[in-house]
């Protein structure tokens, strides 16, 4: 097949918007997507039949759409290609299309020699009861997308199990009232598309997130941050934090290369995210990574609607083949650690007295089972998307309920959630706002971590005493996982880290 390289480079993207399995498109959207014309997409549509890579049936009519399926793998359409040259002998043939869409010819030709023999795919699999949203690291908010982003890419320092300790960054100091502070990046950590990440990377998207109109609040004390000689990242503020490196360390602050395209997340993490579809979520393997390189092959997350009924939100699923007898994974096997979880409580002016109120619930199941709970006849409520604190929030409302999930640590979470929620919205006595202004003050001006978590503990209880955020229930994760795979602990997010994974085959 003429410049067949060409035509895998199109299937791959093809594959990559509509997944395996049955889609519905238009030719145009398909000229959209390759930047062809709607004649060419008719013709390549007729050699990719032919190919047996997928299967087409037309609908009359021109704003039909019609029945596109995937039925091979674009990797294994090219090894099929690559074994039919190499049994020729035609090598070059091979390396070149083994290189198609930038790839690395010689890794790719060990993997397509070790193909063939591999007895054990180590591909772990999770179902899931929604469409998930793109994955932002700036932007996502649902604790199932900020895990995914995770697992795509690093960030400056990592929390796990309460302790901190270096991702990108292996070494950080501040200065005297740190009010600047240094961190030494690693050398030669690589982007999933190949190229170097730089320091200049790091300063773009946390100078990025300053300016982010959802998490503005919790980075507004940083006024730059710049790339320095001898691979070093310089964080300036406006006021002491001491805790800046546990901040840096939270989902929002990813580092991911800018030219990601919308829906396909670049980042330097433990996979690396190679199909984004409305059905089907696919991580592979980044032999590359800067830490201990996963077991696993692949994760993919394949979307069952109907699961929203029976699934409760608390509890996820990995499983080796679907469906599977699973066990069940509570909290970790860390005793000094509390297990994870969800809070959820209830907002409001202490000054309220109205009987008849108005509630603005979050849209998680949990929340809106609350309202039922606590309302009464006459109540009335609007729904916003959960961790939107800043979308009118409390405008003309009077009560919120909403939760925040621990997140691999408890204190930047509602350390976060303290400063993220507009408090200056209920309308509570001077005193009180200042109050809470001082009490987040002086958490990030105390530099022993166990006094400032002190502080906070202090400042959540007299918010709870003081009737403004008056905790309602709490609620640990557990997982469900295959009997056969190990390495499971529950994460903050409800999930485990998925480089920690691996399969027993016996």
């Amino acid at each position: 097949m003429g410049n067949l390289k060409r035509k895998l480079e199109l299937y791959e993207k093809i594959f990559q918007a509509f997944g395996p399995g049955v889609s519905h498109c238009q030719i145009n959207q398909l000229a959209t997507l390759l930047h062809v014309s709607e004649r060419h997409v008719q013709t390549l549509l007729k050699v990719m039949t032919a190919q047996g890579w997928i299967e087409w049936q037309a609908s009359s009519g021109r704003s039909k759409k019609a029945q596109l399926m995937c039925l091979v793998e674009p990797i294994e359409a090219c090894y099929q290609y690559a074994q039919t040259q190499a049994d020729t002998g035609n090598i070059e043939q091979v390396f070149s299309t083994l290189s198609f869409n930038g790839r690395n010819a010689g890794a790719e030709l060990q993997a397509f020699l070790n193909s063939a023999n591999q007895s054990a795919q180590n591909v772990a699999y999770i179902p899931f009861h929604r469409e998930l949203e793109a994955l932002h690291p700036q932007r996502v908010l649902r604790r199932t997308e900020r895990f995914l982003v995770m697992q795509v890419c690093q960030r400056l320092t990592t929390v796990q199990h309460g302790k901190l300790s270096g991702d990108l960054a292996y070494h950080w100091h501040p200065n005297q009232d740190a009010t600047q502070w240094h961190f030494q990046i690693r050398n030669g950590v690589q982007f999933h598309n190949g190229r170097t990440l730089e320091p200049q990377d790091i300063a773009r998207n946390l100078n990025s997130l300053i300016q982010s109109k959802i998490w503005r609040r919790c980075y507004q004390h940083i006024d730059e941050v710049s790339a320095s000689a001898g691979n070093v990242v310089v964080v300036k503020l406006n006021q002491p934090d001491w805790h800046l490196p546990r901040l840096l360390a939270r989902v929002e602050a990813s580092v991911f290369d800018h030219s990601s395209p919308t829906d396909r997340l670049i980042g330097s993490g433990a996979f690396s995210l190679d199909i984004f579809s409305s059905k089907m979520l696919r991580l592979s393997r980044n032999s590359t990574y800067s830490h201990s390189t996963p077991i696993l092959n692949r994760v993919e997350l394949w979307v069952y609607p109907e699961w929203a009924q029976s699934k409760a939100c608390a509890q996820n699923q990995v499983c080796v083949k679907l469906p599977e007898k699973t066990v069940t994974v509570c909290g970790d096997d860390h005793s000094s650690q509390p297990d994870f979880g969800s809070t959820f409580f209830k907002i409001q002016s202490p000054m309220l007295s109205k009987t008849v109120r108005e509630f603005t619930v979050e849209d998680t199941s949990e929340c809106q089972t609350l309202f039922e709970q606590l309302s009464v006849s006459g109540d009335s409520k609007t729904n916003v998307k959960y961790g939107h604190y800043l979308t009118n929030y409390l405008t003309t409302k009077d009560v919120a309920l909403c939760s925040i999930i621990d997140e691999n640590d408890t204190f930047t979470s509602w350390l976060s959630f303290f400063t993220r929620f507009p408090f200056e919205d209920l309308a509570l006595p001077t005193e009180m706002i200042d109050r809470i202004e001082q009490g987040l003050t002086s958490i990030t001006n105390q530099p022993n971590f166990e006094l400032a978590m002190n502080a906070l503990l202090e400042l959540k209880h007299w918010l709870n005493d003081s009737g403004v955020v008056v905790e309602l229930k709490q609620e640990a994760f557990n997982l469900e996982v295959s009997e056969k795979i190990h390495g499971a602990q529950v994460n903050g997010f409800g999930w485990c880290e998925l480089d920690q994974l691996w399969i027993s085959h016996f």
